[in-house]
């Protein structure tokens, strides 16, 4: 297989790892809005729905490879940055993501106070480094991406949008947090994949 291929390939993995970030969203919103911590994690939908999520990180991060390849000339070295930081953001999102479903269903029978308490020490300090590298990686890349001019405009505004938006309305419990970083992610996805500046690819050696 070329690597235009595996270009396009990865930007189908992003779309439907950011179109599925949206439902999971929506879904997370709508039926654990209401419901606390431990009580959320005790149910067989929660398990399903952040099982579903990690999936949703892997593919995102796949698709990542995708879009930073497109455009790997013309971002330079701040995409080199924003790529390495969104990608390590992305696998430890993922990791989180699992610990979330398996070790948060688990505690919550055997120790649901813990689920419901504030996270604190190194626990805290470990969920703040994952996020913000993720959201600042994904930032950065945005940013790269519209200055490259490669992938559309308008999905990298987006996405600029999203990555600050996401942290923000997260802290805040506000729901859909997540619903305009998924829709840009799938957006440069569907870029990728539609075959979209395939003859620039070509150009760059990317064959």
């Amino acid at each position: 297989m070329s690597s235009a291929n595996l270009v396009r390939w990865s930007g189908l993995a992003a779309l439907i790892g950011g179109l599925l970030f949206i439902i999971l969203d929506i879904l997370e919103s709508l039926l654990f809005g209401n419901q606390a911590y431990a009580e959320a994690a005790g149910t067989s939908a929660w398990i399903i729905v952040q099982g579903f999520y990690i999936v949703a990180a892997v593919l995102i991060t796949l698709g990542l490879v995708g879009l930073y390849v497109r455009q790997v000339v013309q971002v330079g070295t701040l995409g080199l940055v924003a790529f390495v930081v969104a990608f390590f953001g992305g696998m430890m999102i993922a990791g989180a993501t699992w610990s979330e479903t398996f070790f948060g269903a688990w505690l919550a029978e055997a120790a649901p106070q813990l689920l419901d308490a504030e996270p604190a020490g190194a626990l805290a300090a470990g969920l703040l480094i994952t996020y913000l590298l993720f959201a600042i990686g994904w930032f950065l890349f945005g940013f790269a991406s519209l200055r490259a001019g490669v992938l559309p405009r308008a999905g990298t505004l987006l996405l600029i949008i999203g990555t600050v938006l996401f942290p923000v309305l997260g802290v805040l419990a506000i729901p859909f947090a997540g619903v305009l970083f998924g829709a840009a992610v799938a957006w440069m996805g569907y870029a990728l994949w539609s075959g979209a500046g395939d003859a620039a690819l070509i150009a760059e050696g990317v064959t």
